[in-house]
This record gives C-alpha cells, sequence and structure tokens, in this order.
C-alpha cells in the first residue's frame, strides 16, 4: 500500500514539473514581424553603410536609392541627424529623399563658429572645423520658439558639394508679410523672397501662415524663387508617419498642428505611446502616424534633449467689435487671421462681427494668432 502511494506521489511530481514529452507550454512563440510604415518622414538616427540600411524614428530600412529632388546622390551623402522621408518600394528597398530646411553657402561665421549664416539666416549651432566660409551646406532643423517668433532647431550641417544640389539654393519656414503688389513675402524671421505667379507649385494661393519651400538664388541678400511649394502633412492617404514638434494644440486637445505645417485630428482611436493625451502640449518631440489628417497613433520621444523654446497659446472669449483683411479686434485687442485659422459653427470671415466666440491660438512674431474660432454660448 506505502509503495503503491508513493508511486502516485513519484507521478504527480514529474507531471507537475513538465516531464511529459507532450507538454505545450514549453513552445516557442513565433517571432513578432516589424510591420513598417509606408512612408516615414524624421531625422535618420543612424546610417550602416557597409549593409547599406539606415534608422529613421525607430525602423531600419534597406536603401534602394537616395535621391535631393530629381538629383541622385549616393548613401554616403546620408548622416546622422539629417532629415529625410522614406518611402518603401514593394519587392526592393526605400527611396530616401533627402528633406532639408535649408540648402545654401555659408555667409558668415561667428568668431566662436557657434553661429553662422545662410540664405540670409542666422543659425545657432556649433559648426563642424572642416566648415568655411563660403562652403555648401545642408540644415536640417526643427520648429523652434523664439522671441523674434518662429525660429530653426538645428538637428545637423552637413557639408555638401555644391554639383551634388546643382548649385540651387533652397530654404523652408513660415511665410508672412504677402505682398501681391510687389511679388514678395518674408520666410522665417528675415528672409526676404521675390517670387512670380508661375513659380509656385499645384497652382496654390499664397497665404500667410503656410509653411512654404522655396527653392531658388540668392542675389544681394535677397532670395529669388524659382521653385515655390506650400508644404501640408493634411492630404497623406497613406500610413504615413512623421516626426515632429507640436507647434498648437486646441484645449481639449481634440487638434494639434505639427511643424507648424499641417494639423491631425485626435479621436477615441488614437493610441499612445510613452505618454498620454495629457502630455500632447507645443514644444513635444512627437512621431505621429496618420491617415487622411486622422492621427492613428501618438509617440513621445521622451529622450529628445534639444530646447525647442517656449511656445505660448492663448484663449480668449468676447464679441468681436471690428474685422479687418488680415485680423479683427476683441476686447480691444488685435487677433490675427491666417492659413491655418479654423473656423466653426458656421462662422466665416464675413459674418465674424458682432459674435461672441471662443478663439484659441499661438503669439507669432508677437502677434496674436489664431487658430481656432467657435461660437461661445455661455
Amino acid at each position: 500500500m506505502k509503495n503503491s502511494l508513493l508511486a502516485v506521489l513519484i507521478g504527480l511530481i514529474i507531471t507537475g514539473c513538465g516531464g511529459g514529452s507532450n507538454d505545450t507550454n514549453t513552445s516557442i512563440p513565433p517571432p513578432v514581424t516589424e510591420v513598417k510604415p509606408t512612408v516615414a518622414q524624421g531625422s535618420i538616427n543612424r546610417v550602416d553603410y557597409k549593409n547599406n540600411t539606415i534608422e529613421v524614428n525607430g525602423h531600419t530600412y534597406m536603401v534602394e536609392r537616395v535621391e535631393y529632388g530629381i538629383q541622385p546622390l549616393s548613401i554616403t551623402t546620408l548622416k546622422p541627424n539629417m532629415m529625410v522621408e522614406v518611402a518603401m518600394l514593394e519587392r526592393s528597398g526605400a527611396v530616401v529623399s533627402v528633406e532639408p530646411t535649408i540648402v545654401g553657402s555659408v555667409s558668415l561665421i561667428h568668431p566662436d563658429r557657434k553661429s553662422f549664416m545662410v540664405n540670409g539666416v542666422t543659425l545657432s549651432f556649433t559648426l563642424d572645423p572642416q566648415i568655411d566660409l563660403g562652403d555648401w551646406v545642408m540644415v536640417s532643423s526643427l520648429p523652434q520658439a523664439t522671441a523674434d517668433g518662429l525660429g530653426y532647431k538645428v538637428l545637423s550641417v552637413i557639408k555638401i558639394e555644391q554639383e551634388d544640389v546643382a548649385g540651387q539654393y533652397e530654404i523652408e519656414g513660415r511665410l508672412s508679410e504677402l505682398d501681391q503688389n510687389t511679388k514678395t513675402f518674408k520666410l522665417g524671421t528675415s528672409t526676404k523672397v521675390l517670387f512670380s505667379p508661375d513659380v509656385i507649385e499645384d497652382n496654390a494661393v499664397l497665404k500667410d501662415g503656410q509653411w512654404v519651400e522655396v527653392k531658388g538664388y540668392m542675389v544681394n541678400n535677397e532670395f529669388t524663387a524659382t521653385e515655390v511649394e506650400v508644404e501640408t502633412y493634411d492630404d497623406s492617404d497613406n500610413d504615413y508617419e512623421i516626426e515632429g514638434i507640436v507647434t498648437w494644440v486646441n484645449s481639449n486637445k481634440t487638434e494639434f498642428e505639427l511643424n507648424a505645417r499641417g494639423r491631425f485630428v485626435v479621436n477615441a482611436q488614437t493610441r499612445f505611446e510613452d505618454g498620454n493625451k495629457n502630455h500632447l502640449v507645443s514644444g513635444e518631440l512627437v512621431e505621429v502616424t496618420a491617415v487622411n489628417g486622422i492621427a492613428k497613433e501618438i509617440e513621445f520621444e521622451n529622450d529628445f534633449g534639444g530646447e525647442t523654446g517656449t511656445w505660448h497659446e492663448f484663449e480668449r472669449k468676447g464679441i468681436v467689435t471690428a474685422v479687418y483683411q488680415d485680423h479683427f479686434v476683441l476686447g480691444g485687442e488685435n487677433y490675427y487671421l491666417d492659413a491655418y485659422t479654423e473656423f466653426d459653427d458656421l462662422l466665416t470671415v464675413n459674418t465674424l462681427n458682432g459674435q461672441y466666440v471662443d478663439i484659441e491660438g499661438v503669439i507669432i512674431n508677437g502677434k496674436y494668432v489664431v487658430r481656432e474660432i467657435e461660437r461661445e454660448n455661455d
């Protein structure tokens, strides 16, 4: 009897320890396959020249070709912190489009080499000792709030050969002071641009507040445009992952602006990584995966060490007492309209006067620029 009981106990112990040869708990789970976005835009984390790969937004891509516009480039042109757009091809690797903020020759270097000038823009960044006056460079940056308005947080300055960009200058920035009579506008805080209607891409209508990419050449500290393209993210209809700075958020966090050039909707299906909805504030570096202007996923880059300035937002309520071409008056203060001002509740510029409204916006160049206007029923 004791021997039989002992045999049963030993059998139970062996079974409990997983001694059976058919134990399914020891099976190895299948490997997780990385799902990469169809299109990704952001700064390069690293480049592996030997294996012909780059990492952008945490994803590794096999490089099929590199280009700047229609100009082919070598993969050796790619460096960490350069801004690029990566588009996956079906059967081969990916097309990497270099997306600098500024391309041109260095016209001024401060003695301590911590600031320099390209295309009429003074930038703060410690230059590589190999970069001298007259050298051509590609500057990659993110938007930065400055005392003078919307500036540039420089990520990298890469020396290039002039023939690699066909001797063409480029600058991106927020358009302001548009004058259709003189055919001029200001880009960023200082660069004056001369243009003609035939150089505007896609028959776009230029408006103050747009983020535009301008190519052309510099003459006597003025930028003459040969191509003007309005940049926006709103019409992206693929899985599009974008790295950038949040430049405005509405009060209920249902909409936000990225890199001062496009707006995304946040809804109940939006997923958050490394943070939550409360962390969605101006100045944060995020990666946004979007389809048709709706944010599917927002990932917070908490290890970002760059200073993007102090972003000043505002909200006001009151009765509009006067309306002009580019601004209106509320409570004795001027509030400005631009390309990204959104009117809700069937409001328009023509019906704004006398309305009791709730407005939200951001301060740019000392001006209160409205991002959202809605009727106030309180």
